[in-house]
């Protein structure tokens, strides 16, 4: 998806960005191979935490944690979708019936 011109930086011509060039790299490529795999990981680790009984609040800590992760997962499920509607109507307007 090549940018449009009002979305190129003046000065040097190239693309410019939201200021999240991994996660625009992420929705682009929809590689989300690694991300899951680390999530997922993290994820699992939280969840034995925060059924532990322990001290210090931890177990909460851990809740919102994994909250965290599913927020950001929710996130990209948007992005993408957002991502296949503007390709969509890209399309749309290059071919009309």
């Amino acid at each position: 998806m090549s940018p449009s011109p009002s979305s190129t930086n003046p000065k040097n011509g190239s693309p410019s960005t939201a200021g999240y060039p991994r996660v625009e790299r992420l929705v682009e490529t929809e590689q989300f191979e690694e991300l899951n795999e680390s999530f997922g990981k993290v994820y699992q680790e939280l969840e034995k935490i925060s059924q532990l009984k322990s001290g210090l609040g931890k177990g909460k800590l851990a809740a919102k944690a994994m909250k965290a992760i599913d927020l950001t997962m929710d996130l990209f499920k948007e992005l993408l979708k957002i991502k296949y509607q503007m390709v969509e109507m890209a399309d749309k307007t290059k071919d009309p019936k």
